[in-house]
Formats: C-alpha cells, sequence, structure tokens
C-alpha cells in the first residue's frame, strides 16, 4: 500500500495534508488522518467502509484524480477550440466573436446561424445583405433550385474576388447559363462554341478525304494519322489546335466567371422585379430558377449546329 500524501486530504476534517503535517495512516485501508483528528475519533473516519466496495485505496483515489485532470483538460481545450472557427470558404482560422472572414470576408456561420435539418440558404443568415435592397432569402426565392451551392458563393463575392469554379459551366457553358436564364450570356457562349468547333472542320474534312478509318483502335488511328501527317499541311492542324484551345479557353472562362455573373444577373433581376413588379413572387419564379428544356436545347445546338452548318457550305 502507498502511503505518498501527494494531493490527498485528511479522512475527517477533509484539509489537504503537506509533507511537514504530523499524519496517521489507517491500519486497515490506509486513509491519512491528521493526528489530532484520528485521536479525536479513535478509530479510522472511514471505518464503516471498511470492507466494502468503496474502502478507501490509495489506487482508486489516483484513478479519481487522473480522470479528474484529464475532464479539466478536456473542459480547457474545448473552450479554447469554441473560441476559434475555420472559415468554411477559405479554411481561415479566426475568433468566433468576428461576424466575417479576415480573409475573404465569408459570413460566421458558427456565430449567425442555428438551423435543423437541410439548409437551402447554405448556412448564410437569411436577412444577409447581398447587395443593395437584396438579401440572401431574396436570392433563394429567385435561384430556387441548388440555393445552398450559389448564396454563399454569392456572399463572398465582391469587386475584388470575382472568381470561383462552377463545373456545370465548364462542362456545358451555353446550356447552362441558358437554363440559368442569362439568355445573353448562352448565347454569346454558344457562338462561340460553334465558331470554336468550325475551326476543326478542315481536319475533320481532310482525314475523310485521305480515308482515314475512324473506326480503328486508338493506336491504329494514331498511326494512321502520322502516316497521312505530311498531306494533311501544317495550316489545317493549326486551325485544328486554335479550336482546340479556344474551346478549353470558353470553358475555363465560364466556370471561374460563371457564378459572378450568375450573381449580378441576379441581383439586377431582383432589384428590377422589387421596384417594378406587383406580384414578386410570381415575377421571382417567372424569371429566375431553372429551365431544363433550355439547358437541353443549347447542349444539343451546340453539338449539332456546326454538322448542320457544313452541310449547307
Amino acid at each position: 500500500m502507498s502511503l505518498k500524501i501527494e494531493g490527498e486530504s485528511c479522512a475527517r476534517c477533509k484539509a489537504y495534508l503537506f509533507s511537514e503535517d504530523d499524519i496517521v495512516y489507517c491500519p486497515d485501508c490506509g486513509a491519512p488522518h491528521h493526528r489530532e483528528c484520528y485521536n479525536a475519533l479513535g478509530h479510522c473516519a472511514l471505518e464503516q467502509l471498511h470492507g466494502t466496495d468503496e474502502q478507501y485505496s490509495p489506487e482508486k483515489i489516483r484513478e479519481a484524480r487522473e480522470k479528474a485532470a484529464q475532464a479539466q483538460k478536456k473542459a480547457a481545450e474545448k473552450e479554447v477550440s469554441e473560441t476559434v472557427t475555420a472559415c468554411n470558404m477559405c479554411g481561415e482560422q479566426y475568433n468566433t466573436v468576428l461576424p466575417r472572414c479576415p480573409k475573404c470576408g465569408a459570413p460566421n456561420l458558427s456565430r449567425n446561424v442555428h438551423f435543423q435539418g437541410f439548409d437551402l440558404l447554405g448556412g448564410v443568415p437569411a436577412d444577409f445583405m447581398l447587395d443593395e435592397n437584396v438579401t440572401a432569402n431574396d436570392a433563394k426565392q429567385f435561384i430556387l433550385t441548388n440555393t445552398h451551392r450559389y448564396i454563399p458563393k454569392f456572399a463572398v463575392m465582391n469587386k475584388q474576388n470575382r472568381v470561383s469554379w462552377n463545373w456545370m459551366a465548364f462542362l456545358f457553358p451555353c446550356g447552362w447559363m441558358l437554363s440559368r436564364k442569362m439568355y445573353k450570356n448562352g448565347i454569346i457562349a454558344g457562338i462561340l462554341s460553334v465558331m470554336v468547333t468550325l475551326l476543326s472542320y478542315p481536319l475533320n474534312l481532310t482525314i475523310y478525304n485521305l480515308g482515314i478509318d475512324r473506326t480503328a483502335s486508338y493506336p491504329q488511328l494514331l498511326e494512321l494519322f502520322a502516316e497521312a501527317l505530311p498531306k494533311i499541311g501544317a495550316s489545317v492542324i493549326i486551325f485544328a489546335l486554335l479550336g482546340l484551345i479556344f474551346d478549353l479557353g470558353i470553358r475555363v472562362f465560364s466556370a471561374m466567371l460563371g457564378d459572378y455573373f450568375y450573381k449580378k444577373y441576379t441581383v439586377n433581376s431582383i432589384k428590377k422585379i422589387k421596384s417594378e413588379s406587383d406580384d414578386i413572387s410570381f415575377d421571382f419564379r417567372k424569371k429566375g430558377g431553372v429551365n431544363i428544356f433550355l439547358f437541353f436545347l443549347g447542349t444539343m445546338a451546340v453539338q449539332y449546329l456546326p454538322n448542320i452548318i457544313l452541310t449547307f457550305i
């Protein structure tokens, strides 16, 4: 039985014991006492616990002390972690008392948002101002679908931070813009996509005239193409490469600035509706939301219109 008194207290008066104190230990359980306390009782202060599961044990006291220390440490760590939050947009860590991320300006969701279930605003408070006289809730009613993605991005966008990434705008520039009813942007993207596709027409025509079998496997196709390369001509290849580069450029440009264009369209549309409409909710649904038909129409037009044009040429 260990008779160390570090952190121990007298079993009778509960006062902490020090090495210079006159200490008496119970001969049965080892509980420490001041000599005066033990003599006053004439026996161990914990005598009623002898022979039970609750009998004093230095090992139990040590375990209880360690558990208490661990609990205190966890509580301290939790208190520290609760004073720091990580930005949902850029990952920057900052104090929870701040209303916005000091790095990117995103709203402090841990401070402003308390919700249950699926949040259609993506964590942005409903009264958050995306622009003058345009709240996040207005944008939710206008966008209608996938609001939990667009509204948080709108919340951090400003004149210095316009760049984002939109995979739908990358894969289907024309179709995505038309589906979101940005007709002008979608038509421009569609025309440019058709034009860059036409740049590869000379190469396709040359390959057709040379009789290269397109049903061959890729290794065979590459071999046939390499053999026919001297007959194709540098200008034809240059046009095809330009078409590939321009097409990639259109897609990357649309993906990086698509969300910004959509925010601008959303904000301007909401302002106009609020100032002119007699039925704001109806016009939000009419001019906002998604048109799936236009998505497929724009995507198919970009894919098949070049072939139609070449047929007439």
